[in-house]
């Protein structure tokens, strides 16, 4: 809308007229204009609010590898500590807050330090569908006694006869123990395996019962060797 104005000036006889100052008033933004200042303003306040969010330290804490722990190795205390983490919900249900339960427990893959550690980098302790649990003892000159823990994998040998007539064969190998006890009223272990194979476990007993097994820890040797050419 135009406004016309007539400017004031004194008359000046014989002179014409001043001609009328002409001013355009600025329009009140539209309806377009002020929905589009709107979402920019909300798009504003929501990209400050996503940055504070993420300015938060993270409070919950997870268990990380305190140092570079090996493939097979027991869980030992001091092996483990816990880090402020921000998980998603999926990664966090795999993850552990508590280090404690977890001594003792056989690494199945290898943890560089300060990586989170998830439920598949355990070994399995528990028989699984389709396998049969069998309990035997051996010596402690026969086998590495503690250092054999639920989870870890064993080759066992027996061996026949004695001196140059004597006889090793392997009773079956990569076996998952999955309990190690020590044998009351004498030295040595009663330790649990889990075996799919009827065979295998046939082979297992009937060595068993004619003599002590040697125990052999496999763990390490089921992993790729890390380096080489």
């Amino acid at each position: 809308m135009k406004v016309v104005e007539s400017a004031s000036f004194p008359e000046v006889q014989g002179l014409a007229s001043p001609r009328p100052v002409v001013r355009r008033r600025r329009p009140l933004p539209g309806g377009r204009a002020v929905f589009g200042g709107f979402l920019v303003a909300v798009a504003v306040v929501g990209t400050v609010a996503a940055q504070n969010a993420a300015s938060v330290p993270p409070s919950t804490r997870y268990v990380v590898a305190a140092t570079p722990l090996p493939a097979g190795r027991a869980i030992r205390t001091g092996d483990l500590t816990t880090r402020p983490i921000d998980l998603p919900d999926p990664l966090a249900q795999r993850a552990y807050q508590d280090p404690r339960p977890l001594v003792g427990r056989v690494l199945a893959a290898t943890l560089a330090e300060g990586e989170l550690l998830q439920g598949s980098a355990l070994a399995q302790r528990g028989p699984v569908a389709g396998e049969r649990e069998v309990s035997f003892s051996s010596d402690p000159t026969r086998s590495l006694g503690q250092r054999i823990a639920a989870g870890d994998l064993v080759d066992l040998y027996t061996t026949a006869g004695q001196g140059e007539t004597s006889r090793t064969s392997l009773v079956a190998g990569s076996v998952r123990v999955i309990d190690r006890q020590v044998r009351q009223g004498s030295a040595g272990f009663i330790y649990t395996v889990a075996l799919a194979d009827p065979d295998a476990v046939e082979s297992l007993v009937a060595a068993a019962a004619v003599g002590s097994l040697t125990v052999v820890r496999a763990t390490a040797a089921s992993q790729p060797a890390v380096g080489g050419g």
